[in-house]
């Protein structure tokens, strides 16, 4: 989408929203991924993120999008991943040299990943306004709706009061709650999911059968040492066998809330990896979802929020819709639909199919060797064009897995490239 102000866009995948106390083994493959904030970017802005970019993604990126790669200002502050990006920024003492790359671009907005409290503190000492707001920023109240929201007791309790579905369960604030709550559940339901009151990406998610209720005090135990680090607080619900995992991605800006798309989730083992958008089949489950997310839109409006955010929810097999969490923050997948609509226009990404995932790769640990894989199978997407692969981030050293978006006119046609590009990159 077009816009008439330069951005520093603010990589803070690390941050307070999703997980209270960063550990390794989350916030590591958010810092990884961090780079694909170059997808957002256009000429004269600035890019703040906590890893060093690789120079083959940067360059495809900016071939893709139109612009040198010049043109934009990257500004790394690595740390050790445990940190937020703005704990980083001074650490490396980078915030004068973001203050003198503001002063040159007149009219400049700032625009987090996530709008915790760190992330409106850095834009305040660098002197940049945030994206979406007048004055100050957001007002008390946005914040603490942001904050409260992104608890999985925070969204339960909002989703009563807005008549979202959520599953049978409730909060607990200490483990002697959290251990009578989940033998309760497991004794009536037999089967259930514990959360902590903070977690994303799957961190921190611990499914439990009816035949764990003999061992059930040592069970938990163990859970909690897994999960040590985090200060108290849980959600035990009862486990529900969905058929889908879906999502709508919103948007609320000063008209009030839109969607900006629905897709199916494709979560192996619990955790987001990809999505499918639109639906292949859509239902009154998922208008109900729509639904759902407009009326937490309208709640996120009238506290003065402004910003993206999502809900996620299940479609059981008889096709009832469970919603179970909000992420008031950029997702996985908002830079994404931002990318669609930027590479086809609004018109063409209206009809569009696209698929995202991560999957590890068996042919090439080498972005550039790989792209040049994809371009020999006339895979990759061109501009102008309606179909092909775009290759979305670097994670190579880290994780060995090739992130990549396929855009297509149909659903037949996306899977039939990713069919290909999984030949041609040797996907598992």
């Amino acid at each position: 989408m077009q816009r008439d102000y330069p951005l520093m866009v603010f990589g803070n995948l690390v941050n307070e929203l999703m997980v209270t106390v960063p550990v390794h083994r989350h916030a590591d493959a958010l810092v990884a991924v961090s780079p694909r904030k170059i997808w957002l970017t256009r000429p004269g802005d600035v890019l703040v993120i906590p890893r060093p970019m690789s120079s083959p993604l940067r360059d495809y990126a900016c071939e893709v999008l139109g612009f040198s790669p010049d043109d934009v200002t990257v500004v790394e502050a690595p740390a050790d991943g445990l940190v937020t990006l703005t704990e980083a920024v001074r650490r490396n003492g980078v915030a004068d040299r973001l203050r003198a790359e503001a002063k040159k671009r007149s009219g400049i907005r700032f625009q987090p990943f996530a709008q915790d409290r760190p992330a409106l503190a850095a834009a305040a000492e660098i002197g940049v306004p945030l994206e979406g707001y007048a004055g100050d920023g957001p007002p008390a109240a946005a914040v603490d709706a942001v904050y409260r929201i992104n608890t999985k007791g925070g969204f339960r309790e909002l989703a009563g009061e807005l008549g979202i579905r959520v599953a049978h369960g409730c909060a607990c604030a200490t483990p002697e709650e959290l251990t009578a709550a989940l033998g309760k559940v497991l004794a009536d339901r037999g089967a259930a999911v514990v959360k902590p009151a903070r977690g994303s990406n799957g961190y921190g998610v611990r499914f439990w059968e009816a035949a764990e209720l003999p061992s059930l005090d040592a069970e938990v135990s163990a859970y909690l040492a897994s999960v040590a680090e985090q200060p108290p607080g849980w959600v035990v619900e009862e486990r529900l066998d969905f058929a889908r995992v879906v999502t709508v991605e919103m948007e609320v800006a000063d008209a009030g809330p839109r969607v900006m798309h629905v897709g199916e989730m494709r979560t192996p083992n619990g955790s987001f990896s990809g999505q499918v958008t639109p639906l292949v089949a859509s239902s009154s489950a998922t208008d109900e979802l729509v639904e759902a997310g407009l009326a937490l839109g309208r709640h996120l409006y009238e506290a003065g929020y402004r910003g993206p955010f999502d809900i996620d929810g299940g479609i059981t097999a008889a096709g009832v819709l469970y919603s179970t969490e909000s992420n008031v923050r950029k997702t996985g997948c908002t830079y994404l639909d931002l990318l669609v609509r930027r590479l086809l226009g609004e018109e063409r990404a209206a009809r569009a199919v696209w698929v995202a995932d991560s999957r590890v790769g068996g042919v090439e640990r080498d972005f550039a060797a790989g792209l040049a894989r994809v371009r020999r199978a006339g895979l990759d997407f061109t501009p102008g064009a309606t179909e092909g692969v775009v290759l979305t981030s670097d994670t190579l050293a880290f994780d060995g897995k090739w992130r990549y978006l396929v855009l297509g006119t149909s659903h037949s046609g996306v899977d039939a490239l990713e069919a290909r590009l999984a030949d041609a990159l040797g996907l598992v």
